[in-house]
């Protein structure tokens, strides 16, 4: 370690340049780790595909061993043809800081000796941002992190400037996979669902066009009050109750409430698959809601803690 200490107490500017440089060494200790770690992964993977230890000779069989990776001249994506070819060098920014000469292997195809398209399961091989930076991302900005905020951190991280529409992008692949979730079957249906509306403030861009200091065309946004409707499930073997499905709206209103009560009850939220009752506060647009969808089929429960309010 080529950190010097000295017999007394360090103070002051020497005591931050003691800590800086420690935690220098750390993170280039677990920039290394990590580097090493990736690699060891994909030529596991490699190994795996192909179904030989590095060095050991390939064997031709009449049984094809068939892969998602395949040859991209000639489209061939039998194994047993597939041999490895060395690697090539890039660099990877990950949450550890960026990693250099990152050592990704290559196969090549005997059949037309052209390259075989890797398609490694822990890496995209055009992407600059490994997983855990846009798990990251997604984390920060439901955190109520402006792009701004996320890129300086970045910057911090990975010693690079991100721009703020390459996080942006990354946000944004969130919102096809939500509308899926919110349109898959839910096969374990919670005993108890507590419902209520979380009021909160949006930014909204306008027609209204103005100028930055760079003399950049940017829309104003103005704050708009939207009211997110959420399904919190609760279930007899299980310790913490999950968030079953949410849904964002302009009001609490008796017709908001009954679309999202009847995009649950498709789903599968049903008396008939273990709902036993649901749990609210006074508000008569939900309550409304749930004599139309679910009727007399399970226990409608007021909340005690909003039975406890009393208003001023």
């Amino acid at each position: 370690m080529s950190i010097s200490f000295s017999q007394g107490k360090l103070r002051g500017e020497q005591r931050r340049n003691m800590v800086e440089a420690v935690q220098k060494q750390m993170q280039a200790a677990a920039i290394r780790a990590a580097g090493e770690v990736l690699m060891a992964c994909l030529d596991t993977e490699v190994t795996v595909k192909l179904a030989r230890e590095k060095g050991t000779p390939r064997q031709i069989s009449d049984q094809p061993r068939e892969i998602h990776w395949q040859c991209k001249n000639c489209g061939c994506n039998d194994a047993n043809y597939f041999t490895r070819d060395g690697h090539y060098r890039r660099e990877l920014k990950t949450g550890w800081g960026k990693i250099q000469k990152l050592q990704i292997p290559m196969l090549e195809c005997q059949k037309c000796h052209h390259d075989v398209i890797c398609d490694f399961e822990i890496l995209e091989k055009h992407d600059r941002f490994w997983l855990d930076l846009d798990q990251d991302v997604l984390w920060s900005s439901g955190s109520s992190q402006s792009l701004r905020e996320i890129a300086e951190r970045w910057r911090a991280t990975t010693g690079n400037t991100v721009g703020l529409r390459t996080i942006n992008e990354r946000i944004s692949q969130i919102e096809p996979l939500a509308q899926k979730y919110h349109e898959q079957p839910i096969d374990d249906v919670p005993d108890v669902i507590q419902f209520d509306g979380i009021w909160m403030t949006i930014q909204e861009g306008n027609q209204t066009v103005r100028y930055d200091k760079r003399n950049r065309a940017r829309h104003e946004k103005k704050g708009k009050r939207v009211v997110i409707l959420v399904a919190l499930g609760f279930w007899q073997d299980r310790e913490k109750p999950e968030i079953v499905d949410w849904q964002i709206a302009s009001g609490e209103g008796h017709r908001e409430w009954e679309g999202f009560l009847n995009r649950l009850k498709t789903r599968g939220v049903r008396a008939e698959k273990g709902l036993q009752a649901v749990i609210r506060d006074g508000g008569g647009g939900l309550g409304q809601a749930l004599g139309l969808v679910y009727g007399s089929t399970v226990v409608d429960q007021r909340c005690i803690f909003h039975e406890g309010q009393v208003p001023n």
